[in-house]
């Protein structure tokens, strides 16, 4: 609407400033704008017909509204760029914290795989310590029966009186007389001699 009405007013305006226009037809054109602007200056008519016809209080609010708008934008762009470099942070520390994962996985199953070696070194132990303990036992029971033995009481040597010793002896002197100084030539031992008892016999 006010559009149309500011574009009658500069028509008008043309109207009377072309040269072809009559006197009167000036007038007329001057007179036709004054009616048409109800005393608004040129300047706001060029400016509302320039914007479309929106009035200059309208054309205010939409000018705040824009700067308004625009102080919004450049919020939102901060926000974006903290919210951007929080997300690139998460990634990082996301990225961080799967290669600790993996890390720490390769890790137990060393840990595991470890165990699992102490383990069989630890049966292998047992199981040697066993067989060792097993020897010392048997060694111990063939050493406690060797002692036992040591330990039994010997029988006293059976001692033979003296006369058997001393009737030993004189036998065995008389025997070896008879051989040196009694023969009768034969190398032989008398029978007689051999029968007669000792005369020192007990």
């Amino acid at each position: 609407m006010e559009r149309n009405r500011w574009e009658t007013a500069i028509r008008c305006l043309e109207v009377a400033v072309h040269p072809n226009t009559r006197d009167d037809e000036v007038i007329a054109a001057v007179n036709g704008f004054r009616r048409t602007a109800e005393g608004v200056p040129l300047s706001r008519i060029c400016i509302e017909f320039a914007c479309g016809g929106v009035p200059l209080a309208e054309l205010a609010a939409m000018k705040d509204n824009l700067d308004r708008l625009r102080r919004e934008n450049l919020e939102l762009r901060r926000k974006l760029s903290v919210d951007e470099a929080a997300q690139q942070e998460t990634a990082r520390r996301l990225d961080a914290a799967h290669r600790r994962i993996c890390e720490l996985t390769e890790e137990t199953a060393a840990a595991h795989h470890a165990a699992e070696s102490i383990e069989r070194e630890f049966e292998d132990f047992r199981a040697a310590y066993a067989r060792a303990i097993d020897g010392i036992v048997h060694r111990n029971a063939d050493v406690r029966t060797a002692l036992d033995k040591a330990n039994q009481p010997v029988a006293p040597p059976v001692t033979r009186p003296f006369s058997a010793f001393l009737t030993e002896a004189r036998l065995a002197a008389d025997k070896a007389a008879s051989f040196a100084g009694i023969g009768n030539g034969s190398g032989r031992v008398p029978t007689s001699h051999l029968d007669d008892p000792p005369s020192w016999s007990a």
